[in-house]
């Protein structure tokens, strides 16, 4: 009876002893804390400015050539920023352990690239006129899905 008592008692022990020891890491890793550097909604918030100024400047320009070439220019500018950025959110422990980060970064990757492709359809008329203004477009939505891009180490949602 009391080895079995000691047993209990020994068992009870080690769970306590591993839940203690488990228990401070869910906290800064999900939500964004200091082992986060940016967090899935500085990033988020970060690409998501970078996409209205983005669209902003194709939407606004009176000659949508003008304006897919200065978006052009301000993505080439920004580019290895915030490709940095994304590539460090998607290898970092924020993505990998909270469903939760998943799910808003993959709700903006699909909102934002969305927005930019969407010139395509407003352009469409402008761009079938002028081909060259077509294949600049083309190359603006592609260049901005590039940031994106981590050759397929997307992360899952679950």
């Amino acid at each position: 009876m009391r080895s079995r008592t000691n047993s209990a008692r020994l068992a009870l022990a080690c769970l306590l002893a591993l839940a203690a020891g488990c228990g401070g890491r869910g906290g800064a890793g999900a939500g964004g804390g200091a082992d986060a550097p940016g967090g899935v909604d500085k990033v988020v918030a970060e690409v998501s400015a970078f996409t209205n100024e983005l669209v902003e400047k194709v939407e606004r320009a009176p000659d949508p050539s003008a304006g897919v070439a200065e978006a052009q220019s301000l993505l080439d500018s920004r580019r290895a920023a915030l490709a940095a950025s994304v590539s460090a959110l998607k290898k970092g422990p924020e993505l990998r352990e909270s469903a939760e980060a998943r799910k808003k970064w993959l709700e903006a990757e699909v909102d934002n690239t969305t927005r930019v492709s969407g010139l395509k359809a407003r352009l469409f008329e402008p761009a079938m006129r002028d081909p060259a203004l077509g294949g600049r477009l083309d190359k603006l939505v592609n260049d901005y899905q590039e940031l994106f891009s981590d050759r397929g180490a997307r992360p899952k949602l679950e």
